[in-house]
């Protein structure tokens, strides 16, 4: 074999390697730890900002709700229902894009709801403040260490997101029982909830929200408090 043919030959061996090593490097470098961004901002609702961290309450609850399906569906793999694909023309999706989805819009709308409701002196009774404390507490004793340290959730957070979203919910159950819907066809609690129509069409238009999608582009459900072993 002639000396250039060698030549060349170990010439391409080094460039295979170096592209094999810089293509590893990179994804370790852009590999998303999920810890590493609690404290950023995820949504934000007119003027307030909604950390990765608050959101875990919202990723939390969604998860443990589809999680107990995934393992009706199938008890050795969970996985398989979160990522299953539901064809249904333009709203085909996989479970877990539709499980962040409720989680960013439940999220957004409980704070327009809560805002609202501050504005408009909606308050919370004693027993209902009491309940949405007693139920932030139940939250805490489900979650294990693992959860709770992925999440950056503890009892105060747990707490002021139970009570923000008990105060919502009592606007828009009152917006529901008071407002006219005489116009559509759905049933007021429906319409009033972030993907119903009144809310979508009147409610949502009147408020900024934005997303740090670099973050929330990087987050799947389905493996943040589950299926992360």
């Amino acid at each position: 074999m002639k000396r250039s043919v060698k030549r060349a030959i170990i010439i391409i061996l080094i460039v295979n390697v170096i592209l094999i090593a810089a293509a590893i490097c990179g994804k370790i470098l852009s590999r998303f730890v999920y810890e590493d961004h609690l404290d950023e901002p995820l949504i934000t609702v007119d003027d307030t900002e909604i950390t990765l961290r608050e959101f875990g309450y919202y990723i939390y609850e969604i998860e443990e709700f589809v999680q107990n399906q995934a393992l009706l569906y199938d008890p050795e793999n969970p996985k398989h229902w979160w990522n299953t694909h539901f064809s249904a023309g333009m709203d085909s999706q996989f479970v877990c894009d539709y499980a962040k989805k409720v989680a960013v819009n439940t999220c957004i709308s409980d704070e327009i709801y809560f805002k609202r409701a501050l504005l408009e002196g909606v308050v919370l009774s004693s027993a209902e403040e009491k309940q949405a404390m007693v139920e932030a507490k139940m939250i805490l004793s489900s979650m294990t260490g693992d959860q709770l340290e992925r999440t950056g959730l503890d009892e105060s957070i747990l707490t002021n997101m139970r009570i923000k979203q008990a105060l919502a919910k009592k606007y828009s159950d009152n917006l529901a029982k008071t407002q006219s819907f005489t116009v559509y066809s759905d049933e007021p609690e429906k319409l009033v909830n972030w993907d119903g129509a009144y809310y979508q069409e009147k409610i949502l238009p009147e408020h900024t929200v934005k997303t740090n999608d670099k973050v929330l582009n990087r987050i799947t459900l389905g493996k943040i408090t589950v299926n992360y072993e």
